[in-house]
């Protein structure tokens, strides 16, 4: 990566677009993982106003649920550059994917309408209202769509002036929003809609042309929906009413159109959706010596059109159970969507709501979805019906199991071997194999234990030890993320008995994924055989 900018510890590998904020970059992270980063112009990030402004958004965009999103990873002011770093998104944005595929229908529209509606949910959930979605902000990934760019989002008990401020792009603007009102969900609701329109019919709801004529229309005339799949139309017409109290919730919006399931299954249904045989044929495969970039796997350097996070553009057999819910028929397919798995899958869903709950405990074939591949830090790869890692000197590899982590606390466990090398391993939970967020739970070569919070980017923070203890020559490895108000209680054992248990209430991270890690010392590798991996809930 020579020649690389380097900004925040992320090493600038191409331009991605640019926009009124600033310009995005993918980047290769510390850790090797593919991440895009958006840099604000110097000019923004030298005002003390700006900056305060900054940190509050990148706070409350943290918050952030990661369903359908692009979760924000890290952010930091470097010198008089301040970036923003989110999860790359592999895949096209909605405005050029109908550009050029055509308006979506049937499932295929279902499937986007769903997927938006459970990024809303996930954000006005956070206490954030995006304000700018658009086409160009909805990127098409191959587990489904991504609403990415929350970097004009507010908090929505935010009385400031900015708040009241017009911002966003005119064609998809509420009404309030052109009037300089107060804003709540509800605008994202109506820009919803309008998104919803514009992939069934491939046309601007309220048409194109000088921005006060498009301003004009928003307030005074109905949209233009002529064309859009009657199964869907009824529910954007909703969401497009003039008076924000008339619009349906994102929430409301999802029990619409999947028959009422929970937020993740809704998810689920999405996900799969997008990763049929065809959708897995069009994932490019990793360039030589730079493995998948799935989360948990080091890069490949792949094209993206995440350039819209600098700002840039089936009839209803029974209308009662939603649109999604009820769908019948074959449909024509787009390349990366398979159509026809929504229909089944959310019928199914909206008559067992139980159907996508996963089961527990989740046991690790090591063969199934693990991330193998080299990358600058090292490797990772199947050993017999073991995951062997190598880690260089002086580096970091932590992967994530396929499978997120339950709800209301994990028990995840390990047994592990040091092989060769000096340094330590063991296994983490509630973070990101992309982020680096995790807390880690550690055996060194020497018999020390350790907790440790880390966030890429940030100094880490050491919970509990270096602590002596007897290790063996496998280690079993346990430990446990508890939630509770406010805080995560951290225990852990080895080999059958309770080193500690510590607390953490200082921005404490909330469940998403866990996994296996090994760190090498400064000066010579290590290389760490995990025999067994498992995860259940708490109390489960």
């Amino acid at each position: 990566m020579n020649g690389d900018r380097v900004i925040g510890g992320y090493a600038l590998r191409r331009l991605l677009g640019r926009g009124g904020m600033g310009e995005v970059h993918l980047a290769a992270t510390p850790t090797g993982g593919l991440a895009a980063v958006k840099v604000i112009h110097p000019a923004l990030a030298r005002d003390p106003a700006f900056r305060r402004r900054f940190e509050r958004e990148v706070a409350a965009a943290r918050r952030v649920a990661r369903f359908c999103t692009a979760p924000v990873l890290d952010a930091g002011i470097d010198g008089d550059v301040a970036y923003l770093v989110t999860e790359y998104v592999k895949g096209p944005d909605l405005a050029q994917a109908v550009h050029d595929q055509g308006p979506l229908s049937g499932g295929n529209l279902e499937a986007l309408a769903v997927g938006i509606a459970t990024a809303l949910s996930a954000i006005h959930g956070a206490g954030v209202i995006h304000r700018d979605l658009k086409p160009s902000n909805v990127l098409l990934s191959p587990l489904g769509p991504r609403v990415i760019d929350f970097g004009i989002a507010q908090l929505v008990d935010n009385d400031s002036l900015a708040s009241q401020a017009i911002l966003g792009t005119p064609v998809f603007m509420a009404p309030e929003q052109v009037r300089g009102e107060v804003l709540t969900p509800a605008a994202d609701v109506f820009a919803w809609g309008g998104v919803i329109a514009f992939a069934g019919t491939g046309r601007l709801p309220f048409g194109g042309g000088a921005p006060g004529e498009v301003l004009y229309r928003i307030t005074q005339e109905g949209p233009r929906l002529d064309g859009l799949d009657e199964g869907i139309r009824g529910l954007v017409e909703r969401a497009l009413a003039k008076d924000a109290r008339l619009r349906p919730t994102a929430q409301q919006l999802l029990a619409d159109l999947v028959g009422g399931t929970r937020l993740a299954t809704a998810t689920e249904v999405v996900e799969r959706t997008w990763t049929g045989t065809e959708a897995a044929d069009l994932r490019p495969d990793p360039q030589p010596g730079r493995p998948d970039p799935r989360p948990g796997a080091a890069p490949a350097d792949v094209r993206s059109s995440q350039q819209g996070a600098a700002g840039s553009p089936h009839r209803a057999a029974d209308p009662a159970r939603g649109p999604v819910a009820a769908a019948q028929g074959e449909h024509r397919r787009w390349p990366w969507i398979v159509g026809a798995i929504v229909i089944i899958l959310a019928v199914a869903a909206a008559a067992v709501p139980g159907l996508w709950r996963v089961s527990w405990p989740y046991e690790a074939r090591f063969g199934d979805a693990w991330a193998i591949g080299s990358s600058e830090g090292g490797s990772a790869r199947q050993a017999g019906s073991g995951y062997e890692l190598t880690v260089k000197p002086g580096w970091r590899l932590w992967k994530s199991a396929p499978r997120q982590e339950p709800e209301g606390g994990v028990i995840v466990s390990a047994k592990a071997a040091l092989e060769e090398g000096s340094g330590e391993y063991g296994v983490w939970c509630h973070g990101s194999a992309l982020s680096g967020d995790r807390y880690e739970f550690g055996v060194s070569d020497s018999g020390n234990v350790t907790i440790v919070k880390r966030r890429t980017g940030t100094r880490s923070k050491t919970l509990y030890g270096p602590a002596s203890t007897h290790g063996a020559a496998v280690d079993r490895i346990v430990a446990e993320c508890g939630q509770s108000r406010g805080k995560v209680t951290l225990r852990m054992w080895l080999n059958e008995r309770l080193v500690t248990e510590v607390s953490d209430a200082d921005e404490p991270y909330g469940p998403s994924e866990a996994g296996v890690y090994a760190a090498s010392s400064a000066t010579g590798s290590i290389r760490v055989r995990f025999d067994s991996f498992a995860l259940m809930p708490v109390g489960g």
